[in-house]
């Protein structure tokens, strides 16, 4: 576990991004990104990451708007029809990200290993490195390590060394509105041939308010056989984040879980969340069509299903129910959500506009810490 914030990356300026709400004046914003560039992490005292705001930062709420994002395996290209290369749709993810003016997002299959293009492979980076740097602006990720290996450039002939690495799983947030107080990533139980899967978790700062919370990224990994495992990795990434709150701040769980309400025996992974006090703002019981005990204020899509059909041009989903069938989740401890959207950029006949940026749509929500 790091339990101050890693240094922030120094990435190409980004498209203008609209302001809904005042930020910290420009100075504060750029002392506090130039310490956690020039100073070793190491050398931060711990009192810097755990200073009260002050009393021009502390409002008594606002808004925190967080989403999660399966933004599909840039080397997992099969040439399905409407489907394209990272190459090709990397700029609509893009897009997507920065039309929604996200505090903190969570990406799912966005892979450590090197990407394959011609420009970037004289870059050498991989698929987090490139969407980070496409985000631009103020844009940082909680950890950038590829591998726990103590050379962690490369998972061959790897000697393992715990360094927070989390596989595809990584959580980005805009450093200006969002700051990182610790974070880390725990090893999953697994199905039987399976590589390596990896929750991740960070501890951030609220700037506007100076409230804290917990934000954790989870990929289940199975197919329905799998159901005993992934109910595991669901127990193992709860526990995970549970030992990392001793304060009892307030936690938002997201990721592609890989398991609807619909499933059977019963939407494992879901259910461990929820029985341990999770809530799901769009009240997506099991085998309920219509939404049922739903704490969302106001909703914008989603009656399209999380998943797409694999890069299906109609919109899959379910306008009669009002929710469609979800295998990516936002849940929250007790808080205002004042918004959901399950975005996707449709026309008048429900089919995707221009490139499909992912087989998954983004989820997103708008929260307010209690």
């Amino acid at each position: 576990m790091t339990s101050l914030p890693l240094p922030v990356r120094d990435v190409p300026a980004g498209p203008a991004r609209r302001s809904r709400r005042p930020r910290l004046a420009g100075a504060a914003v750029l002392v506090t990104l130039a310490l956690s560039v020039a100073v070793p992490v190491g050398m931060l005292p711990t009192a810097t990451a755990e200073a009260a705001p002050t009393v021009s930062e502390a409002t008594v709420a606002a808004p925190l708007r967080v989403a999660s994002y399966n933004i599909r395996n840039a080397n997992s290209y099969e040439g399905r029809k409407n489907e394209k290369r990272w190459e090709d749709r990397r700029g609509a993810v893009v897009d997507t990200i920065l039309g929604q003016d996200l505090d903190v997002l969570a990406v799912q299959e966005a892979t450590q290993g090197l990407l394959h293009d011609d420009e970037s492979e004289q870059r050498r980076i991989n698929q987090y490195d490139d969407l980070l740097a496409r985000l631009g602006g103020t844009w940082a990720i909680t950890n950038a390590t590829r591998y726990n290996c103590v050379k962690d450039t490369s998972p061959n002939s790897c000697t393992y060394a715990d360094k927070g690495a989390s596989e595809g799983q990584r959580i980005l947030y805009d450093a200006a509105r969002v700051e990182l107080v610790a974070q880390g990533s725990k090893l999953l139980p697994v199905p039987k041939g399976k590589g390596d899967n990896y929750m991740a978790w960070a501890e951030l700062r609220q700037r506007s308010t100076g409230k804290r919370f917990l934000f954790s990224n989870l990929h289940t990994v199975g197919t329905d056989k799998d159901f005993k495992v992934k109910n595991e990795q669901a127990e193992v990434a709860l526990a995970e984040v549970r030992a990392h709150n001793p304060d009892g701040l307030p936690m938002i769980a997201v990721g592609d879980w890989n398991s609807s309400r619909f499933e059977k025996p019963s939407n494992g992974p879901y259910d461990v969340y929820v029985e341990a006090g999770f809530v799901d703002p769009l009240g997506g019981r099991y085998k309920t069509h219509k939404p049922r005990g739903a704490t969302v204020e106001h909703k914008i899509h989603t009656w399209l299903n999380s998943s797409n059909g694999g890069w299906a041009r109609k919109a899959p989903g379910h306008k009669s129910w009002g929710l469609g069938s979800y295998i990516d989740y936002i849940l929250t401890t007790k808080m205002r959500v004042s918004e959901w959207e399950t975005v996707a950029r449709l026309n008048k006949k429900g089919k995707y506009v221009g490139t499909i940026p992912s087989d998954h749509n983004m989820v997103r929500a708008t929260v307010w810490l209690s």
